[in-house]
Parts: C-alpha cells; structure tokens; sequence
C-alpha cells in the first residue's frame, strides 16, 4: 500500500490501470479519480486532506455544482462524513483493479476502508467499506450504510419493490417529494416487505441511479429532502440516499478494540435511459456473481412433488409421476418436503431420517428409478431450522439463535446458529449424507420462519451482529457445499422469494419465486423479478387452476398453454397432478416444454425490456410482454400474454435488436418478417382470440 506522497498521486498527466472495459484514472492536476464501467463513470476528488463525492452518472458529463458526500454514519455520537475523515492511503490494485482509499476518523481511532470495483463493462460499480477499531476500548456504531450518496438538488421520482409472502416483488413509483422515506426489513429475512433495491430518476438532468444491497439479513433504506438548500430553487433541495445493513435491535454494533467489520457490498449503476436500461446493466454485472450451474447443465425444467401431493406422498404414486415426467421432457425430479419422519413433518423437522410408512424400501429406490428415468433427483431440506419435536432440538438446545436465554421460537421452529463451528459441521454432515446415499443431482434449501433482530450477545457485550455472522457463515457454508458437490444444483427458498436479494444470489445456483402459483399472480410476479434479477435465477412452476395442483380438462387448450407459459420467463418446472392429466394435456404439455427448452437458450443471459406495465397482482388487465434479447441480438424472444378486459391486439415496441432484419414465428409458425426499424417504431403486432392466452414470438436475424 502506498502513502499520499507517493509515486501514484504524483505521476503527471495522468495515471489509468484499464484492463477489458475495467478503468481506474487518477488526474493529478485536477486530483480527481474517475472509475469508468462501460459507460458510466464514479468520480471522487480530493478535498484538502480529504475526498469529496464530485460525479456519477453517463461519461463525460462536467461535475455536479457542488461536491456531495458518499460515506456517512454516526460513531460514538460523532459524525463520519468528508469533513471527519483524513485520507491516509491509496491503493490502486491492478491485479484486482480495485481502487482502494483508506481513512482515518479525526477525533475517533476508527480506520474505514472503502473498495471499489469497477465491474467490467456492465455499467456497474460495486464497493466495500471495513471499520476497524485502532483504539483500546469499544466503538459503537449507530449507523454507517453501504451506501450513502449526496446527489445534486433535483426532482427524483424513487422506484422501489414490495411486498410480503405471495405477493413478491411489486413495482412502485412515486415523487420524493420535501422530507423523508424510510423503509425497514427487521425481520430476519431480507425481502420480506421490502427488497434491498432502489431507482432514482433525476428529472433535471435526466439520470436514472439504480443501487442494490448484497445482504439476505435485516437492512434499512431512506431519501431525504431537507429544506436549507438553494434559496434561488427554493423546491429543490439535495437529496440524502442510505442503504446498509441493519444491527440487531436497531442499535449500534460493538466493535471491539483492534477488531474489523466489513459491511455488505453495494452495487450501483446509472443511465440516461429507462429503467430496463439500467437493470440490464445490474444484471450483467450479477451474473458474474451468480455460481455456475454444473457443467454442461441448461436452466434443467423441474418437477417437483409439493402442489400435487404436499406431504402425502408415497413411493409408488411418485414413480408413477416420475414415469410421465421422463415422457414429457423433464430433467430434474425433486421430492419437496413431507419425506422424512413420522408423524408431523414441520415439529420433527431436523431429524432426516426417511419416513418408513411412505417409503418401506427406503428413498433409494425411488432415487434409483428417477435416476433411471435420465433424470436427476432432488430433495428438499430446511437446513437452518429444526422443528421443537425433532431429536436435534432436544439434544442440543445451545446451537440456536437465544433471546432472554431461550432459543427464539418461531412457527413451532429454532433457527440453528451457523456461527457455531459444530452447527455447520452437523449440516454439513446432514447434507453430505444425503448426497450420497440419494446421489442428489439437486438441493432444494428452504428457510421459512422470520427470525426478528432482538438476540442474545454472545459472551458479556452487546455486539449487535449475531444476525450478522450467522447469515455470512451461511453463505460460507453455501459455498463449501458447492465446492465439494460440484454436479449439484442448489436452489435457494424462503417461503418463496422472501430471501432473494443480491447477497445469497452468490451461493446458490437459482431461487424459488413465490409460494403463490396461480397463473393470473405468476404475471405480476415475473414481471417484477425480472426487472430486479437476471431471468436465469427466477425460478417458477406450471401448477395448474388451483394450488393443489388441478387442472379444469372442460377448458380450452388456449388456456392450457397459458398455464405453461407464464412461468416461463426464468427457470420453468411444473408441479402439477400430472397423473390425472388427459392424453390432449399431456400432449400439450410435451409441446410446451420441448417450446421452453429452445427458449432457454435465448432467456439464459438476455438482456430483458419490458414494453409494458406490470399488471396487477390479483386483477391483471390488459396485456403483458416481456422481450428478451440474446447477448449478439442475433435471436430474441417475446412472451406476450392477453390478460383480463383486453383487446384481441396489442403491437409491442422491441428494444435491443441491431440486425437490419429479423423473422418472426408465433408459437412455432412463420408469421412473417420486420426490419428493426419497424420493430422499434411501429412494433412487433400479437393477436390472441381470447382473454387469458399467451403467445410465444421467436425472432431470427437474417443474414
């Protein structure tokens, strides 16, 4: 690490580490560092003995009117902000080609080190900041987020996602208008409400800013527009942005003499576009972030046991299923919760022994005949929770999260404490038993109890990170398990999407969408996940007219294929009473799977755009598409759906697509061909003779 004085602020003209769309500059004349990712660009200047928040937004636009700031909090009733911070060292690290800057707090011995990166050419820059306490006795930290902007005086509009258990995910626009607006996760589950993902569109200058938290435990987010600003703009006033992780209880975290505590990353990006614009960008950069699926695997279409058969399942009613999967295409079969123990699958959750009145031989031979059938076999686990029944909860009441010295009981279930070596070392065990006796192909790990924020410290103190270090020795654990399974995918579950954020994004292969499965919620709901996610992580399922799995066979065709096809804008399964299917459904079925294994190729790392509005979640109206375009735009493809009281037309305007000419075929047949152009201006037109039918539009590039 190099000293202020050194070579690296010194160099005359300029100094850049640039590598493959990566680039850090410092201009020592304007002492200005500028981090250009594609085409947008994070510019910090030096400030006296300090740093000041100069740019961000579309390169080469001229720095903002005033300078802002970009670390803020409150240790030890003492401010952090530009003003109370020294900076000490630069680090510009090629080999990372990260930009490192560390600081020092002027009246407190607290070191704060902020990283960043520059994440190739997405248009994304992440960062880190590590406190560490140089002192002899204790910090507290009141606050410090990830991220806290100060963006020039403006008028922003805020978009932000919400919703609870079924209702995942929901679009929100609205002004920022004078004062403040908070948002608070504090239940232990970080999407639970609220996702730890934000846009701002600054009407003035036209930027739209879109920021996400990598962090699946408890975190808090605000906008504020104070009056004291500019008296010659007296209704525009900056704007105050904050999101980070939330301490337990709300309170400060403890930060002992000599020790470090990285807070969760950040990743921000910015556009003169629209918000599709700058959620492609946040996705390009997630899915480096995201684990590679084992080799060779495409996003697999899944069976799964739980809305036929729930916890009454049986070996010969599921290797009757397994046979009609394997005929209709599918990949994966996956036996969801209910095969363990024996009498109540919930209290007795823990203790993964196989249920013998279920399954009298054992789940080997079903494992062997899913296998047999070409198709790999899942089981699901919730590794985290044991049920107040179970063998392991009365054999070792220590291993939990306590509050007032009793493990928290939450749904008749104790969450395990995965800070504790020996609780990762009995899951691990527990899972690697399971890999191995049931050669598992795929792991369905669910979490579903919101654990709160009030805990039990761990010795005298009062830390305030118990969460904390529970959910990053998970993600640990993650990452081991995958290490040593390499040809297991592990899909993430929260009773539903009520986990799903940046955070776990990067331990797990792919995530349950929501619990609610019926086709009219399942628009709203891939509408909203692909705005925050890549679509390869957005897992759904084809259930049927109700969440039992039932399928109405008096209803027309038409609307069999809109069953299959509207989870089919991410990863796509069915969980569906598929023996009770007629040889015209099964048929249909067949169809629109081997339809959604072409489609894949393209969903799986496309650029999505969503040329129309999100419906609503429980009377969806109109129509609904969202386009996909594969990374050389040489093939796209639209997923249009005629929802409730709407015409049998709509022309759907496409993005993205740079070929002079594409063909176009709806639901497999040739419907004719469009230059680009036309594509873009006039839009690409879809009729469906009723309300409640999906239409697949596949477009070509001619060469």
């Amino acid at each position: 690490m190099t000293t202020l004085c050194a070579a690296w602020l010194a160099v005359a003209p300029a100094l850049s580490i640039a590598a493959q769309g990566q680039h850090i500059q410092y201009d020592p004349a304007a002492q200005i560092w500028t981090l250009r990712s594609g085409r947008v660009e994070y510019r910090l200047r030096r400030s006296g003995d300090g740093v000041a928040f100069d740019y961000f937004g579309p390169e080469g636009k001229p720095r903002w009117p005033a300078p802002g700031r970009e670390i803020s909090g409150l240790v030890e009733g003492q401010d952090i902000g530009p003003d109370d911070l020294r900076l000490v060292t630069v680090e510009p690290t090629v080999t990372e080609r990260e930009l490192a800057l560390l600081y020092r707090h002027r009246r407190l011995p607290l070191e704060i080190q902020a990283v960043y990166r520059a994440q190739g050419d997405t248009g994304v820059i992440t960062r880190r900041l590590t406190l560490t306490n140089r002192g002899e006795r204790v910090l507290h930290v009141a606050s410090l987020p990830s991220l806290a902007w100060s963006l020039p005086a403006a008028d922003y509009d805020l978009t932000y996602l919400w919703g609870g258990w079924g209702q995942e995910r929901q679009l929100s626009t609205e002004p920022l208008s004078i004062g403040r607006r908070g948002f608070t996760a504090d239940r232990g589950r970080s999407t639970n409400g609220y996702t730890p993902w934000f846009a701002l569109r600054d009407r003035d200058r036209g930027v739209l800013y879109m920021a996400q938290l990598a962090w699946s435990g408890n975190w808090q987010m605000s906008f504020g527009r104070d009056p004291g600003g500019d008296r010659t703009r007296p209704n525009q006033f900056a704007l105050s942005t904050e999101l980070g992780m939330r301490f337990d209880f709300g309170g400060a975290l403890a930060l002992p003499p000599g020790g470090s505590f990285a807070l969760p990353e950040v990743a921000f990006t910015a556009t003169a576009g629209d918000l599709d614009d700058a959620a492609n960008q946040l996705h390009r950069y997630q899915r480096s972030a995201i684990p590679r699926r084992p080799a060779g695997d495409p996003l697999l279409v899944q069976f799964n046991s739980w809305y036929p058969f729930s916890e009454n399942v049986s070996a010969g009613e599921l290797e009757r299923a397994a046979d009609l999967a394997a005929q209709l295409g599918i990949e994966a079969f996956v036996l969801d919760s209910g095969w363990y123990n024996k009498k109540d699958w919930s209290l007795e959750l823990g203790d993964y022994q196989t249920n013998p009145a279920k399954f009298p031989n054992g789940l080997h031979e079903l494992a062997r005949y899913v296998r047999g059938k070409g198709m790999k076999f899942g089981l699901w686990v919730e590794i985290e929770n044991a049920g107040i029944g179970s063998q392991l909860a009365r054999a070792h009441p220590d291993w939990f999260l306590a509050y007032n010295g009793a493990p928290i009981l939450k749904d008749q279930r104790q969450q395990l404490n995965f800070a504790r070596p020996e609780v990762r070392q009995w899951a691990r065990a527990t899972v690697d038993r399971l890999i191995h006796e049931y050669d598992l192909g795929w792991i369905k790990i669910d979490y579903n109890i919101d654990i709160g924020e009030r805990f039990d410290p761990p010795g005298d103190g009062g830390a305030g990170d118990v969460l904390y270090r529970h959910v990053k020795a998970y993600y640990g654990w993650l990452d081991d398990l995958r290490a040593a399974h390499p040809d297991l995918l592990v899909e993430n579950c929260s009773s539903g999407g009520l986990r799903f954020d940046l955070g776990i994004l990067a331990h797990a292969h792919t995530t349950w969408l929501s619990d609610v499965v019926s086709p009219l919620a399942s628009a709203q709901l891939a509408y909203g996940c692909t705005v925050e996610f890549a679509p390869e992580v957005c897992n759904h399922w084809m259930v049927g007219d109700d969440d039992r799995g039932r399928v109405d066979p008096a209803k027309p065709a038409g609307w069999w294929d809109f069953l299959f096809r509207v989870p089919m804008n991410g990863q796509f399964g069915v969980s569906s009473r598929i023996l009770d299917w007629s040889p015209e459904l099964r048929q249909r079925a067949a169809a629109n799977i081997a339809m959604y294994k072409r489609l894949r190729q393209i969903i799986d790392g496309a650029d999505v755009y969503h040329p129309t509005a999100q419906p609503a979640h429980d009377d969806p109206q109109g129509w609904m598409a969202i386009e996909y375009v594969a990374q050389d735009a040489g093939r796209s493809v639209v997923l249009a759906y005629r929802l409730g009281h709407s015409d049998a037309q709509r022309s759907f305007r496409l993005r993205g697509l740079t070929a002079a000419r594409y063909r176009a075929s709806q639901d497999g047949r040739p419907v004719g061909s469009y230059t680009a152009q036309e594509l873009s201006d006039r839009g690409l037109p879809v009729r469906l003779d009723a309300e409640w039918r999906a239409a697949v539009v596949e477009l070509t590039a001619e060469r």
